[in-house]
Order: C-alpha cells, then structure tokens, then sequence
C-alpha cells in the first residue's frame, strides 16, 4: 500500500534514535541466525534475498502459529526487509524513527529534503494475515523507484 502525504503532522514520531537502529540491526541478524541452518548464506541483505522472505511468510501464513511467534516473524522479518533497503541505499540520508500509532519502527530516507518512508513491519504483518497478497520484491522495487527519482517535497510512505 502506498501513501501519500502521510507524514503531514510531524508530531506522530520521535527523534531518530541510534539504540533504535541498534535494535533493528540485531533483529535481523537474529533472523538470518534462526533461517541460516535452512538457508544458509542466501539471507545476505541482498534485494534478491526477499523472495525467500515471501516463502517463509506463505509458510507461516497456512501453518498452526501462535500470535507470538507470528509477532516475532513479523518483527523480526521486518528488521530484515530494514537491513535490506538500508543497505541498498547506504549512501542516501536515513534514519529510524519509532511511528507511534502503529507502535513500530519506520525507516525515512531523504529527510529533511524529502521523506519515502517504509514501515516494513507492518508490511510483512499484512502478508502474514492475508491481507495484502504481493510479494515483497514487489514492494522492494516499487520503495526502490520511488527513492531513486525522489525530488525536493516528495513525501511518500509504504507498507
């Protein structure tokens, strides 16, 4: 889902936190840690790596999971689907901020010249409930086209 103008009222997030990144850094290597017997070192914070993210979520998606370890995948997925576009994008301005009416983290690039934001949590957290069927390469190049380009004002946010 894209959109537009969502960050108008800038009082909806805090400041960018350096313990926040820290924190989303470490969940991801959990991530890579708990799949790595299964995937090896195909979870690579590489775009191409977020196909095998989509079938570990249509596994999860059909299986008997508990809520909390459905919250953990989604959490920790998402710290993942983070460390991917942060990576991808390491020489662009970037910064983590907490978004509090989802109550999780949001990656903002290009800001405070312009802001395409991606809460990736809540991106896998939809897939994982079956509301939202695309896949997250997909959503990866639809982020990725909308950053390249991005221009002065542009203000977009995906999940």
């Amino acid at each position: 889902m894209l959109f537009f103008r969502f960050f108008r009222n800038r009082d909806k997030y805090t400041r960018p936190s350096i313990a926040l990144a820290t924190l989303v850094e470490r969940r991801a290597e959990e991530f890579i840690a708990f799949y790595k017997e299964r995937f090896g070192y195909r979870l690579n914070y590489q775009p191409g790596s977020l196909g095998i993210l989509d079938v570990i979520l249509s596994e999860a998606r059909y299986s008997a999971l508990s809520g909390e370890w459905k919250q953990w995948l989604a959490v920790h997925a998402g710290a993942y689907f983070f460390r991917v576009a942060s990576q991808r994008f390491h020489e662009w301005p970037q910064q983590y901020l907490w978004y509090h009416p989802l109550e999780q983290p949001v990656l903002v690039m290009g800001a405070p010249v312009f802001r395409i934001s991606l809460l990736a949590q809540q991106a896998v957290l939809q897939r994982l409930e079956g509301k939202d069927d695309s896949a997250l390469p997909q959503l990866f190049a639809k982020f990725e086209r909308a950053v390249l380009p991005a221009v002065k004002g542009d203000d977009l946010l995906f999940m």
